[in-house]
C-alpha cells in the first residue's frame, strides 16, 4: 500500500464531493449564461456556491470570481492589478518564498518595466514586520505574501502586514491556497484587497479556484471573449467543478477539529523521527506553523535520491512545490530563508490531511528509517 503524504500538492477528492458533482451532472448541464430554464437552473446553483465562498471569508458575493485554480488567480491578481494601477507607481513588494505562480508573475511584471523588491524571511521562516515596512517605497503600488507557506507550513502575519499596506495606501494580495477553509479567514480583518484560493487543496476537484477582488479594486483583463464573472474572467464557468468546490467547503465546516487532529499526526510524526534520527532538522520549527506540513532535512542524505527511494518503498512525498511539471530542483523557499545548501539539498516535504491515519504514520516512520539505513 502506498502511503500518501503529499497533501500540500493536492488532496484526495472526498467521496461526498464526487457524489455531489455526479448527482448534479445527471440532471443539469445548462450553460449559466443561457437565458432559458436549463441555463438559469445552472446560474442559480453557481450563485449559491459563490454566496457560500463569500460567507467563508466575509465578503460580498460579487467580490468572488471563479477561476481555474490558484495559479490563474495569482496571475490575474498580480498582473491585472499592477497593469491597471501603473499610473500610481511601478514598484512591487513580494516575499522571496512565494509559490512559483506568484514569482513568475512578478518576473513578467519586471519585464514590463516594474521594479520589484524581494524581502526575505528570517532563517526560522518568520517575517520581520519592520523590515517589510522599511522595504516600502513612495512608488510602491502592491505587496504580495502568502498566508501559509506551501513548503514549510509557516503561517505569516497577514493581518499585521495588511494593516501596514492599508496605512501606506498600497494594494495587498494574499495567496491563501494553503489556508482557505482550513483556518478562520476574514478579509475585512486581514485588510487584504486580493486573495487567491483553490478547491483541490481542500478535498475538492482540480481545475477550479477563486479570487477575492475587493470592490473598487481595478484589474486589467488578461483574457477576452465573454462577459462571464462580471467581465473579470471570461469563459463558460466550470460548473461541475464549482459544485464540487462548494461541497468541499461545506465539508470543511469542522475545520477547527480537523486542524487539531492533523496537529496530533504532525506532532507524532516529527517527534518519532527526531528521537530516532540524529541531526534531523525540522525547517521552520520555531515559527507558527500549519499542522498540515512538515519540512524535514535529513542532513547528509541527498533529497532527490531519498525521495525516489521513499516512493519505491511506499511513501509519496515531495521536495517542494508540485507546480514545476514534476521537476526536482533546489527549493526556492529554503533558499529564500538563507538556509545552507546542506539543509536545502536534504529537505523533503511531508504533508498530511483528513485521511491520514496514525497507522500510516507509524508505517511511514519505519519505512523512512529503513530507507536511510540502506
Amino acid at each position: 500500500m502506498q502511503i500518501y503524504l503529499d497533501y500540500a500538492a493536492t488532496t484526495p477528492v472526498d467521496i461526498r464531493v464526487s457524489e455531489a458533482m455526479y448527482d448534479w451532472q445527471k440532471s443539469f448541464f445548462g450553460n449559466p449564461s443561457s437565458p432559458h430554464r436549463h441555463g438559469q437552473s445552472s446560474k442559480i446553483k453557481l450563485e449559491e456556491v459563490r454566496d457560500l465562498l463569500a460567507s467563508k471569508i466575509n465578503c460580498q458575493s460579487k467580490e468572488v470570481v471563479f477561476t481555474s485554480g490558484g495559479t490563474e488567480s495569482n496571475n490575474n491578481a498580480l498582473i491585472g492589478a499592477c497593469l491597471a494601477n501603473k499610473d500610481k507607481g511601478n514598484h512591487v513588494l513580494v516575499s522571496a518564498i512565494e509559490h512559483p505562480s506568484v514569482l513568475d508573475s512578478i518576473k513578467f511584471l519586471e519585464g514590463q518595466g516594474f521594479e520589484v523588491s524581494y524581502f526575505k524571511p528570517e532563517k526560522n521562516g518568520e517575517i520581520d514586520l519592520q523590515k517589510f515596512e522599511d522595504s516600502i517605497r513612495p512608488n510602491t503600488i502592491l505587496a504580495s505574501m502568502m498566508h501559509i507557506n506551501n513548503e514549510t507550513g509557516s503561517i505569516f502575519p497577514i493581518k499585521e502586514i495588511g494593516e501596514v499596506c492599508k496605512q501606506k495606501d498600497i494594494l495587498f494580495h494574499c495567496d491563501a491556497v494553503q489556508a482557505f477553509a482550513k483556518m478562520y479567514l476574514n478579509v475585512q480583518e486581514l485588510n487584504v484587497d486580493l486573495m487567491s484560493f483553490s478547491a483541490h487543496k481542500i478535498y475538492g476537484p482540480k481545475g477550479v479556484g477563486g479570487l477575492f477582488i475587493r470592490d473598487g479594486v481595478l484589474l486589467e483583463a488578461l483574457s477576452f471573449g465573454g462577459g462571464q464573472e462580471a467581465n473579470k474572467r471570461p469563459g463558460t464557468e466550470n460548473l461541475t467543478g464549482i459544485i464540487g468546490f462548494g461541497k468541499a467547503v461545506e465539508l470543511m465546516e469542522n475545520h477547527i477539529t480537523e486542524w487539531r487532529e492533523v496537529k496530533l499526526i504532525q506532532k507524532y510524526f516529527e517527534s518519532e523521527l527526531l528521537s530516532k534520527i540524529p541531526g534531523l532538522k525540522v525547517n521552520g520549527d520555531s515559527a507558527n506553523r500549519s499542522p498540515y506540513i512538515s519540512n524535514l532535512s535529513f542532513v547528509d542524505f541527498d533529497n532527490q535520491s531519498t525521495l525516489l527511494k521513499l516512493d519505491m518503498a511506499g511513501i509519496s512525498a515531495s521536495v517542494g512545490s508540485a507546480c514545476s511539471s514534476g521537476s526536482i530542483k533546489q527549493s526556492q523557499v529554503l533558499r529564500g530563508m538563507n538556509l545552507p545548501d546542506a539543509i536545502i539539498n536534504s529537505a523533503i516535504r511531508f504533508s498530511f490531511g483528513r485521511f491520514t491515519t496514525k497507522q500510516e504514520i507509524e508505517q511511514a516512520v519505519e519505512i523512512i528509517l529503513q530507507v536511510l539505513e540502506k
